[in-house]
């Protein structure tokens, strides 16, 4: 965060400070120091402040049940990540997308799907008080979860066939096999929320 500052140009033969405010070079320079120093002290104490709302929190893939983490990045608040993987039995691709409301929870924002297949949803359904929003397009199913908090999410990991993959909004993604073994129980969180 650093203050911005109107320049006003001077028209010609004009001189862009009156004489009498110019200061010496190195006063400027130390002015100018100064106001930086100020300028991070204060970025710094507001970052420090107790009962500030973080804007970045860890996001983890913890394999169970020895609680070991196998994957770990940082997030941040608000930033949405997909789980994408093949449904076993309809052998089509299906994308989970989840945001990080808060540094401790997870959220469900939205399925999608483009063939109806076992454990998927055929209409709205009623989700903590709220309800979905099911749509149909062009043979691709939606269903809108209205950032449905869910706090961690416990997925077992299929296999190649499978093949469950994060990817996240810098497109980094993850191969849930690469860094853990198919049949495993894993949890994916943010924060140590557990």
């Amino acid at each position: 965060m650093s203050p911005h500052v109107a320049v006003a140009e001077a028209s010609p033969g004009t001189p862009a400070t009156p004489p009498r405010r110019r200061l010496r070079a190195g006063a400027t320079a130390a002015a100018f120091a100064a106001a930086a120093v100020a300028a991070g002290l204060a970025v710094w104490l507001l970052a420090a402040t107790p009962g500030q709302t973080p804007t970045a929190t860890t996001f983890q893939v913890v394999d169970h049940p020895a609680g070991v983490t196998v994957y770990e990045r940082e997030l941040r608040v608000g930033e949405r990540f997909r789980l994408e993987h093949t449904h076993s039995v309809t052998r089509r691709p299906i994308i989970e997308t989840f945001s990080v409301p808060a540094a401790d929870t997870l959220a469900l924002e939205e399925l999608w799907f483009d063939e109806p297949g076992p454990n998927l949803p055929a209409g709205p359904e009623q989700m903590g008080g709220t309800t979905t929003t099911f749509t149909s397009d062009d043979g691709a199913f939606r269903v809108l979860h209205h950032g449905h908090e869910i706090g961690t999410l416990p997925l077992m990991v299929g296999g190649a066939d499978v093949d469950h993959v994060l990817e996240f909004a810098d497109g980094e993604r993850l191969r849930l096999l690469d860094v853990t073994r198919s049949g495993s129980r894993v949890e994916l969180l943010v924060g140590g929320s557990r």
